[in-house]
């Protein structure tokens, strides 16, 4: 029986704890909001981290953050306060190595210290089954083996810091795998896969398919959002980190969905909103190989770089009983025809800024600036791909123009 201090009850915090007592240790527990521990637990509730950590071998930490744990150690009525030779501090907050460095060298003369940040969620917590990443010296981790082996399989990962280290790698592997999940389901909706049979077919491999395949609406987090772009920024932040890279992606990938609250929700979260914020890329433009356009309503090329295409045929200003609006009419017959156009696009979530190709036919040029009066109106960005030419009829005699567009659906 080891006498041990478990500072801070969160989701993870309190079926830890709940291990240590199982296994039989004596342990003293404190939470920064009291009402939030389990009242089955069947651990004394001390009043401050200093009253629990008085008189124990082993103060283990579970926050959030490297300011939570400096806060609890080293601020009012810390632990480290009490902490006798002799006893030892693991912390398996996930706060990275350099915070875990501070922390070491804080603590009282005689006072060991290992950083054990802990791979695994809520579920692998209640059964004992977390991978304990251990960075410390051989002697402060056998003061605490007993007390971390009550948690799951105790990896020694090195001298101090490595736990902290390889935390970082596990953690930017498993949260730029849910932001690569997201744009592999999005290529899966452009080539019109039906979304359930691809998560099943890649949930054989892949354990983040697995959690989002099987995930239950409503279910409490396991690893949020938030706690998983603090990861990535604790990782890029090292020094001669790859900035270009994949999980410097992953982190804007979680930034984004930072910003659009999605910090409390699980990880899970990530891959859907990857695969929704996956649209089209369309860039107009004029290779500098070839003159320019002679005006600027049109460009010389554009580039879609993905997303399904949608061709739309021709249309003349039809009205709801078959006859040309305002015959005679050019300027008319422009706004019918653009608004014709604007309904069947929004039909496949499309618009205007999404078309890539215009081609008209007019039955006199002469009379073509009437048209493109209108035509500015629907294109006030950047000009798509464009050509015009004039014909001597159109299958009705009543019509001036005819216009036909392709647009890359988002």
């Amino acid at each position: 029986m080891t006498r041990i201090a478990f500072l801070g009850l969160g989701r993870m915090g309190a079926p830890m704890a709940g291990r240590l007592i199982a296994a039989g240790h004596d342990v003293a527990v404190w939470n920064r909001t009291a009402s939030r521990v389990p009242a089955d637990l069947g651990a004394a509730l001390a009043a401050s981290p200093a009253r629990a950590a008085a008189g124990r071998e082993v103060v283990i930490t579970m926050l959030t953050d490297a300011d939570a744990v400096e806060d609890v150690l080293f601020g009012p009525d810390g632990a480290a306060t009490v902490l006798e030779p002799g006893a030892v501090v693991a912390d398996t907050s996930t706060i990275g190595p350099d915070a875990a460095r501070r922390v070491r060298e804080r603590l009282p003369d005689g006072v060991g210290h290992v950083d054990a940040p802990v791979v695994g969620s809520v579920p692998q917590a209640e059964a004992g089954e977390l991978e304990v990443l251990v960075g410390g010296t051989d002697d402060d981790l056998a003061r605490c083996t007993g007390a971390l082996e009550a948690l799951g399989r105790v990896r020694h990962a090195g001298p101090p810091g490595s736990g902290a280290a390889l935390k970082l790698v596990a953690n930017g592997m498993l949260v730029a795998n849910f932001a690569v999940l997201g744009e592999a389901l999005a290529l899966a909706g452009r080539l019109g896969l039906d979304r359930d049979l691809v998560l099943d077919v890649l949930s054989r491999t892949s354990a983040q398919a697995r959690r989002l395949k099987d995930a239950v609406p409503g279910a409490a987090p396991r690893f949020t959002v938030a706690l998983a772009a603090k990861d990535l920024d604790l990782a890029l932040d090292v020094p001669g980190a790859p900035t270009g890279g994949v999980l410097a992606a992953a982190r804007a990938r979680a930034s984004a969905a930072l910003a659009d609250g999605l910090g409390p929700h699980d990880l899970i979260a990530l891959a859907d909103r990857t695969r929704k914020d996956s649209p089209m890329r369309v860039t107009f433009g004029d290779p500098a190989t070839v003159p320019p356009p002679p005006n600027p309503f049109y460009s010389h090329a554009a580039h879609v770089t993905a997303g399904p295409m949608l061709y739309v045929s021709g249309q003349i200003a039809l009205t709801e009983d078959g006859k040309v609006d305002a015959p005679g009419d050019m300027a008319r017959q422009s706004e019918v025809i653009f608004s014709l156009l604007e309904r069947i696009l929004a039909a496949h979530g499309a618009g205007f800024a999404d078309v890539v190709n215009v081609r008209t036919f007019v039955t006199d040029l002469g009379r073509v600036a009437e048209y493109g009066a209108v035509r500015r109106r629907f294109f006030p960005g950047a000009a798509p791909t464009s050509t015009t030419v004039e014909v001597a009829r159109l299958f009705h005699p009543d019509a001036l123009l005819e216009v036909e567009v392709v647009a890359a659906i988002p």
